[in-house]
């Protein structure tokens, strides 16, 4: 009996020393401080990301919601009105996330996490 519970400690202890050894999981969260320098490094994690020319972002940006999506422009016509059903290029998602100290641009796309190394945020 006692060969029974001493093995059930030792597990016990060992399941819970391999769960303190992984890395935290990233979490969704908010950008606490927005200024032009923190809107141009998102800009730049983007553009590295998906690609492409820099996007215009919002002053706002991430600062209500993990997530953000871009649309891509969509043809006009002749008299200025967007012409519906001009391209069917899906929206493309942002998700801003935390992991320990650090806040990250996950592209679910490509599934890659860029590093914000001078960006404040905290989770959701």
């Amino acid at each position: 009996m006692n060969k029974l519970l001493l093995s059930g400690s030792f597990l016990a202890m060992l399941l819970s020393g391999c769960n303190s050894t992984q890395a935290e999981a990233p979490q969704d969260a908010k950008l606490t401080r927005v200024n032009p320098g923190v809107i141009t490094q998102l800009q730049q994690a983007i553009q590295t990301a998906k690609g492409g020319a820099l996007v215009t972002l919002a002053d706002d940006v991430f600062t209500k919601s993990a997530e953000l999506l871009i649309d891509h422009a969509t043809s006009k016509g002749p008299d200025g009105i967007p012409i519906m059903s001009a391209h069917s290029i899906p929206s493309e998602k942002f998700v801003l996330q935390k992991s320990a100290d650090k806040c990250m641009l996950f592209y679910p796309k490509k599934e890659l996490l860029v590093p914000l190394p001078n960006v404040e945020c905290e989770v959701l």
